[in-house]
């Protein structure tokens, strides 16, 4: 009866445990533009992102400027895209607007109208264009917008600088003429400043190597490093805690029956109880590090293996957990079954950790503990086998004497 209650329970426990996993998958990835090519309006803020924390000087390195602009964005739920600008074009924006902005975030999706093509402009650039020059454009991909509505953390170098704000269509269309016309903004001093900016940037433009491969391999390069320290020591835990649960809880609920005068019988349920727990936290853990489990070359079939395997492993370890708990079922058959499972979710235990090693390996280009987990549970297995020879060997030569102890005292009667 206890059984047909607990069934349902399992399989929730295993459901939600899954559900962790899936839902908190929330890596949003984005297609870069031309540069130049962007609406001529931001409605989701601005923000000035610094070299350092207080700095005064605006970050450089396009690659750097990128990535803390991206954790603006997806600290954003409603954000679409955001765009970059060179530092060639702050001086001109601090002179007109009074303050100076590198990042944009964007949420509506913009009328065709308000797009502009530096490319375009040709020898006689018009003002928007001269100032599109200067800025990249980034959107985020329509299966990042569907599934990712949480909160990410935000960059500490980028501070506020024009806060998120809602058009008008009044707004709209006054800003598309002004678009229409070529944004004169009657002050010749910051046409003047605009004019060089559009030179310098489209200068270094130029000068940048233009080869896909490059791009897309920078591109893929800076969505694992922007996993971020906080991802890197949850997979870390998640790595320990399974590495406890299958390396050491797995093989004492496994061999622990073999060697009773070691571990008393009553520490079993324990031990099979405390293996679940901790099987179940590594899974749940794994919902923060699921986004990083994939090599460096993209591969994705050891990803889905490892996760397939360790949500199957979970489910092993609850009916295993069961059926250690019900003294009222407690025949041989039961304790082989019970430790059948124990075997099974240490082998199984083995290729997630040896799995698991590799994937982090190969992410983060760090060292493959996977050969040393190996080497333990070869060591593990010699001295299972080694103590259960010796005890046989033991009782061999107990019963050996008890049986000459019974044959002298038989002849002497």
């Amino acid at each position: 009866m206890k059984s047909n209650f607990m069934l349902p329970v399992v399989a929730a426990v295993v459901a939600l445990a899954a559900a962790a996993v899936a839902n908190d998958d929330c890596t949003s990835s984005y297609t870069q533009l031309p540069h130049g090519q962007t609406p001529y309006e931001n409605d989701g803020g601005c923000f000035f992102c610094a070299k350092f924390k207080g700095s005064s000087f605006p970050i450089s390195d396009l690659g750097d400027l990128s990535d803390n602009c991206k954790q603006m964005c997806d600290n954003d739920p409603a954000c679409t895209a955001y765009t970059i600008a060179r530092s060639a074009s702050l001086h001109a924006h601090e002179y007109y607007w009074g303050s100076a902005a590198n990042c944009c975030l964007e949420r509506e999706e913009y009328p065709p109208e308000t797009y502009i093509d530096a490319q375009n402009g040709g020898d006689e650039p018009n003002t928007c264009e001269k100032e599109s020059m200067c800025w990249t454009r980034y959107e985020k991909d329509e299966e990042s917008l569907s599934k990712c509505d949480k909160k990410q953390k935000k960059s500490k170098l980028c501070k506020p600088i024009w806060k998120a704000r809602k058009f008008s269509n009044k707004r709209k269309k006054k800003h598309m003429k002004f678009i229409k016309n070529g944004c004169d903004y009657n002050d010749k001093k910051f046409e003047s400043m605009l004019d060089e900016a559009y030179q310098q940037c489209k200068a270094e433009i130029e000068d940048e190597p233009q080869q896909p491969e490059l791009v897309q391999q920078k591109a893929q390069q800076a969505t694992f490093e922007n996993t971020g320290v906080y991802q890197r020591s949850a997979w870390v835990a998640h790595g320990v805690f399974g590495a406890i649960a299958f390396g050491i809880l797995a093989p004492l609920s496994a061999f622990g029956p073999s060697f009773p005068t070691l571990i008393p019988a009553e520490a079993h349920t324990a031990i099979h109880v405390s293996t679940f727990v901790l099987a179940l936290v590594t899974v749940v853990i794994a919902g923060k590090t699921k986004k990083g489990l994939v090599d460096i070359n993209g591969d994705t079939n050891a990803k889905e293996t490892h996760q397939i395997v360790g949500l199957a492993l979970l489910l092993l370890v609850c009916l295993q957990t069961l059926g250690s708990i019900h003294p009222e079922d407690k025949s041989a058959l039961s304790h082989k079954l019970i430790t059948g499972a124990g075997l099974i979710a240490f082998g199984f235990g083995v290729y997630e950790v040896t799995s698991g090693c590799a994937l982090f390996a190969a992410t983060y280009d760090t060292v493959y503990w996977g050969q040393v987990y190996l080497g333990y549970t070869f060591w593990l297995i010699i001295m299972v086998v080694g103590g259960k020879l010796a005890m046989k060997y033991r009782w061999g030569k107990t019963r050996t004497k008890y049986t000459q102890v019974h044959t002298k005292a038989f002849e002497l009667t």
